[in-house]
């Protein structure tokens, strides 16, 4: 049990690094659609299980989570410095359901995105 929650850390090679950036570049180019996961595994000549470790050894979280935060760190962004409305914002970046848009940004933001653009 407590080697499981030891994380174990692989040496990482230079090939393998810049293969890992390139997945990251790709999934933050077009973030109003969320990443596939095969893609990423093809891109990077990894298995999946490789992939997911070295990503979250490189960047600290997982894919997806990497991803949901740089989008909810967009939209702050919009919200505050474009004057974009909340509801503009959560269509824009890809969501079709805006109280999830609202719950998911509070999550990482800490305030509701009506709340973020009166301040």
């Amino acid at each position: 049990m407590l080697k499981r929650q030891e994380a174990t850390w692989q040496m990482l090679n230079a090939a393998d690094v810049k293969k890992l950036y390139e997945v990251k570049d790709k999934f933050l180019s077009n973030i109003d659609t969320p990443p596939i996961f095969a893609e990423f595994v093809k891109l990077s000549g990894m298995s999946e299980s490789k992939l997911k470790r070295l990503f979250k050894q490189i960047f600290g979280n997982s894919i997806y989570s990497y991803y949901q935060s740089f989008r909810m760190k967009e939209a702050a962004y919009l919200i505050k410095e474009e004057c974009l409305s909340v509801s503009e914002v959560g269509y824009r970046l890809g969501f079709s359901n805006l109280s999830h848009f609202s719950r998911l940004f509070e999550t990482h933001i800490g305030v509701k995105p009506k709340k973020y653009s009166l301040n």
